[in-house]
């Protein structure tokens, strides 16, 4: 506006100019006067003008200054967002320079590379960078490495409709394929596992009704069998659900205080008929005192999992139940001078279905699921299991309960 102004006040000047020099001989002073104020209101113009103009600068890089620190403050949060983000993430730009990446894409690349050309890049990892880059197309696949599962996402990334470059996601699946398995383990193991109780019973009903069949002797035993069968089928079905409950975090806990001494007393005279058959002496280290919290059902069936193990594996040997009952710790031991353990059967001791001797546990009447039940009831108390073993010189299972999580 200011300069329109300016640019009339120029245009009237040129014309009084003219009348002045046409009239300047008749009107000398007049003249005079109007020329020296045409010249003050150019000039007071000519400094709003400036002063505007200064100011409107002012404006300008105050504006390009916000906008530099909004544009900054935008990109330290998107650094961070990239930096956070758990999957290693890189932006390859269309140089196939690595123009964007995150610490976890890094730490895979494991060397200080700019492109995907580098030679020093681990040969199959940058087979998938240049196959994602060269490719200008999206692909979904899997790949190892450093023993190591991912699922790898190429996106290809347009500006104005052509290829500038890819973004490459990996996302560690790991732990997914290791559950999958697991899972098709567990339904190949139960399936197993309930298949041969299933066939005892339909041999032996077969047999029992066949037309020509007619052994009394035989019968009963074929019927005692069959209960037996049953029973365990029960059992086994009884624990699959219960370790279903479990893994779900579906088990409520009925908690209640008990006495430890006078529950492991009781459960040595339960079982002192198969303690005498296998000659074992039990010793017992608890205070006549010692009170726990927690589900009295669901730890019985831990202690008397672990009591059977003993008495199983320690014919002609010793048990030894220690109670150490602190205000921090409640320490429950269960140790056998038996056969021990293998060194490689430790690491997959609570694993279900896993049996270190099928033959025995299977006659003992075990699901195999005992001690990955004992686990996850403990571990829903708060606490955790743990063994240690030696071969022909026993072995040692230690339940560990912290009283301020087993108390809520």
């Amino acid at each position: 506006m200011l300069r329109k102004l300016n640019n009339i006040i120029v245009i009237i000047f040129v014309v009084l100019s003219a009348l002045i020099l046409q009239f300047g001989k008749t009107f000398k002073v007049e003249a005079m006067i109007l020329g020296v104020g045409l010249i003050a209101v150019i000039a007071v113009n000519h400094y709003f003008v400036k002063a505007h103009e200064k100011e409107l600068q002012e404006k300008l890089e105050e504006v390009e200054r916000k906008s530099k620190k909004k544009d900054t403050e935008s990109e330290d949060k998107m650094a961070q967002i990239i930096a956070s983000i758990p999957s290693a993430l890189v932006y390859i730009n269309q140089r196939g320079e690595f123009d964007v990446s995150n610490k976890k894409f890094n730490s895979i690349l494991n060397v200080e590379a700019l492109n995907v050309y580098d030679s020093r890049i681990d040969t199959n990892f940058r087979q998938m960078l240049l196959d994602a880059f060269l490719n200008e197309k999206q692909f979904i696949r899997q790949e190892v490495f450093d023993d190591v599962n991912y699922q790898v996402l190429s996106i290809p990334m347009l500006k104005k409709g052509r290829y500038n470059g890819c973004m490459i996601i990996l996302q560690d699946i790991t732990r997914l394929l290791e559950g999958e398995k697991m899972q098709k383990q567990f339904i190949a193991n139960a399936s197993h596992e309930l298949k041969t109780p299933i066939a005892s019973i339909k041999g032996m009903s077969e047999v029992l009704n066949r037309s020509d069949f007619d052994d009394e002797e035989t019968s009963k035993e074929f019927l005692a069998r069959i209960q037996i069968e049953s029973a365990r089928l029960e059992q086994i079905v009884e624990d699959l659900l219960l370790q279903s409950k479990l893994m779900e975090n579906k088990l409520h806990l009925e908690k209640t205080e008990f006495n430890l001494r006078q529950f492991f007393e009781g459960l040595i005279y339960e079982k002192r008929r198969e303690l005498h058959m296998a000659n074992i002496e039990v010793i017992l280290n608890c205070p006549s005192d010692v009170m726990i919290v927690g589900d009295h059902f669901r730890l019985s069936q831990v202690f008397i999992n672990l009591f059977n193990n003993a008495i199983n594996y320690a014919a002609n040997e010793s048990i030894k139940i220690d109670c150490n009952i602190s205000r921090k710790n409640w320490n429950i031991r269960f140790c056998d001078t038996g056969a021990g353990i293998d060194e490689s059967v430790i690491p997959h001791i609570f694993e279900r279905f896993y049996r270190a001797d099928a033959a025995r546990e299977r006659y003992s009447g075990s699901t195999g699921l005992g001690l990955a039940i004992s686990k996850a009831i403990i571990e829903a108390h708060g606490g955790h299991i743990q063994v240690e073993s030696e071969l022909g010189k026993g072995t040692c299972f230690e339940v560990q309960l912290d009283p301020s999580e087993t108390l809520h």
